[in-house]
């Protein structure tokens, strides 16, 4: 059965057995923020329950890391809350909230939480959430720990790398990281997987830039991290944004 971990002061991860999924709540003065709302409003009314067990501290914010449904589908439940979430995430699902382009700063009186977008990634929209004085970034599927990261028909696998990258650089040595899926990693983890990502990308650009057609590409078994199951819409993305293949030709020999 899952359970509350503080993760730093006033500030916890909840991992639930539908979806594997963590929840975060940040505890301030003023209010709470509740990271992500579960995959359905009866399992958002739930997390309601679990967080009234923790603290008497309403909550006043919700956050989107995303808008995939296991993390949104609960939103209409926090009745008091404002929603935040990026403006692509909202675009894509068409999801009601305040919307934020790059940054934006959630005061909760005696401390903060920091909003930030970093580029394409998992989806269009992915939303880091930073709890500086403690140094807890929550990231929802921009990283993942009890699976392969998920690319999905919306994800962006040449540029998720350079993301991730990003978000990682911001981060001190001994940030924990809270990913959207599985237990919470370090910095190292977090490092290791974009080094992954990149592997994925990398193998992408090379197998486009020999000519190899979608289809071979998709059944390609060599120089991937993850099964190659697992990244098909990754490949499909992929040569989607560099455009058909074309054949190598060689050099046209000049005048002799």
């Amino acid at each position: 059965m899952s359970t509350w971990t503080e993760i730093g002061d006033r500030t916890w991860v909840r991992r639930y057995d539908e979806w594997d999924l963590n929840i975060g709540l940040v505890a301030g003065s003023d209010g709470a923020v509740v990271i992500d709302t579960r995959a359905t409003t009866e399992e958002a009314e739930q997390l309601r329950e679990h967080i009234r067990e923790l603290t008497d501290v309403p909550v006043k914010w919700v956050v989107n890391t995303h808008a995939h449904f296991d993390h949104v589908a609960g939103n209409s439940v926090f009745i008091d809350a404002e929603v935040y979430l990026h403006e692509n995430a909202a675009a894509e699902e068409n999801l009601a909230g305040t919307t934020f382009a790059a940054a934006k700063v959630i005061d909760l009186g005696d401390r903060r939480v920091e909003l930030l977008y970093v580029g394409n990634a998992h989806t269009s929209g992915d939303a880091v959430v930073a709890v500086p004085d403690v140094d807890v970034f929550f990231v929802g599927d921009l990283l993942e720990e009890s699976a392969p990261p998920s690319y999905g028909a919306d994800s962006f696998p040449l540029e998720w790398p350079d993301t991730i990258q990003a978000v990682v650089g911001m981060m001190p040595q001994g940030a924990q990281i809270v990913p959207g899926h599985g237990a919470v990693v370090d910095v190292e983890f977090a490092t290791d997987q974009a080094i992954d990502l990149g592997k994925v990308a990398n193998t992408i650009s090379t197998l486009h830039h020999a000519g190899t057609s979608l289809d071979d590409a998709l059944k390609h078994t060599e120089d991937w991290p993850w099964p190659v199951e697992k990244l098909q819409d990754a490949i499909r993305r992929g040569y989607q944004a560099l455009g058909t293949p074309q054949r190598p030709s060689l050099p046209l020999l000049g005048p002799s």
